[in-house]
């Protein structure tokens, strides 16, 4: 009996084994990442390269609703101007166990020097939420918003890109001369109430 009951045994082991390492194998990147965070020494997260998961809230920068050429839809975003450059901060996937269900953060760089033109508007839009909350009287409540599109070109023979980005009037009105203080361009200015 004992024989038969450790053949049993090992072979439910081994099946339990081989359906978590298919379970895992089928988890996206985002998935594996909050999983090799957890269990780093487990035999899947060999030779993953596990980088920390940041959210959006901890990166530094101005929020905004960033959409790049190529890209379907605009996401929530930051984006930070130094003197160098101009660091977007964009999130990524699904909410992450290792961030407490925020989505993990990619940063894209736009160097100064590859900045050909700039386009600077403002305007008001409705508020939603003052509306849903306060009703007719919620559309006296007006959002101003800023929206600033940055055209560059990486490298001499490639296409241009553009991103567009949208950040509260605030924001806009501090980030628009300090590009064209780093960059030596003036802003092409459109719709500005």
């Amino acid at each position: 009996m004992k024989p038969k009951k450790l053949v049993l045994l090992t072979i439910l082991f081994c099946i339990q084994f081989a359906t978590v390492s298919e379970v895992v194998r089928a988890r996206e990147v985002d998935d594996l990442q909050s999983f090799c965070s957890k269990f780093p020494f487990n035999s899947e997260c060999k030779g993953y390269k596990a980088t920390v998961p940041v959210s959006l809230d901890t990166r530094p920068g101005k929020k905004a609703k960033c959409l790049f050429s190529g890209d379907e839809k605009g996401k929530s975003c930051k984006v930070d101007v130094t003197n160098e450059q101009v660091k977007f901060y964009l999130e990524i996937g699904k909410g992450l166990d290792a961030l407490e269900g925020e989505k993990n953060t990619k940063e894209v760089i736009i160097p100064m020097k590859t900045i050909k033109s700039f386009s600077y508007s403002e305007k008001k839009k409705i508020d939603v939420g003052a509306v849903l909350a306060f009703g007719v009287w919620g559309l006296l409540a007006k959002r101003k918003r800023s929206t600033i599109a940055i055209r560059y070109q990486e490298e001499a023979e490639a296409p241009q890109k553009q991103v567009v980005f949208v950040t509260g009037r605030k924001n806009g009105r501090k980030i628009r001369p300090q590009l064209e203080l780093q960059t030596g361009l003036v802003a092409d200015i459109f719709d500005v109430n």
